[in-house]
């Protein structure tokens, strides 16, 4: 049976493309060893398939990782240390799963996949070369 890892990241945060891969990295480590062995061995021997999900907000992550709990499914939340882009303890990102996918996409199924939106974007590159 098809199986999957959701990593739903926020998108309101403008995170650098370093830092959303740090998060997201954090969030499957996570996720990955704190999940029952057989669910991760069905993960493995399926493709090992993540996908990288965008929610605006940490109410949308909270909320998130309520559902997921509710069904059943193992949800890793990821905190940052705050040493850089983000403040201490912002909840940058949430893994859910691996399990199978039809119960992750019960979940995550009406998410978007992460993109940086282009508003965001330019006023990171603006901030950024403010800074040099």
């Amino acid at each position: 049976m098809a199986c999957k890892l959701a990593v739903v990241a926020r998108s309101d945060l403008s995170m650098s493309a370093g830092k959303l891969a740090a998060q997201v990295g954090h969030a499957v480590h996570d996720a990955v060893t704190n999940v029952d062995p057989k669910k991760l061995e069905a993960w493995e021997e399926d493709g090992s398939m993540i996908v990288v999900l965008q929610a605006e907000g940490e109410a949308s992550l909270v909320a998130l990782e309520r559902a997921a709990k509710k069904a059943g499914l193992e949800a890793s939340d990821v905190r940052d240390e705050g040493l850089t882009e983000v403040e201490s303890e912002t909840f940058t990102a949430l893994a859910i799963g691996p399990d199978l996918s039809a119960r992750v996409d019960a979940v995550t199924g009406k998410l978007d996949v992460y993109r940086e939106d282009p508003e965001h974007r330019a006023l990171r590159l603006r901030a950024e070369s403010a800074e040099a």
